[in-house]
């Protein structure tokens, strides 16, 4: 859950930088978000092949990579209510994971 994670937040600080982002939503405003982003890719990608070894872990990381963004874009369309609530969803069960 935690490598997914990483995927939802670095899906969030790519697509917030594209001009396809809702405008009610909150945008983060820093310039080298979409590098961060780019970075948490990178970091669950990593997570992903050394967890599950080269092959399983990049096919694992591409779909989750997919399901991330299509995740974010799909909320933030839907409204604020529907993404806001995304975020508590991904938050609370990271929670759960990690307490568990």
């Amino acid at each position: 859950m935690a490598i997914f994670y990483l995927f939802v937040f670095g899906a969030y600080l790519y697509y917030c930088k594209s001009k396809y982002f809702p405008a009610g939503i909150y945008k983060f405003p820093a310039s080298w978000s979409s590098w961060l982003g780019l970075t948490l890719f990178a970091t669950g990608t990593a997570l992903c092949v050394s967890s599950e070894g080269w092959a399983s872990g990049v096919l694992l990381a591409l779909c989750a990579v997919t399901v991330a963004l299509m995740l974010i874009q799909f909320a933030a369309i839907l409204g604020k209510w529907y993404f806001y609530g995304l975020v508590i969803l991904t938050h609370g069960l990271a929670l759960i994971d990690l307490v568990s």
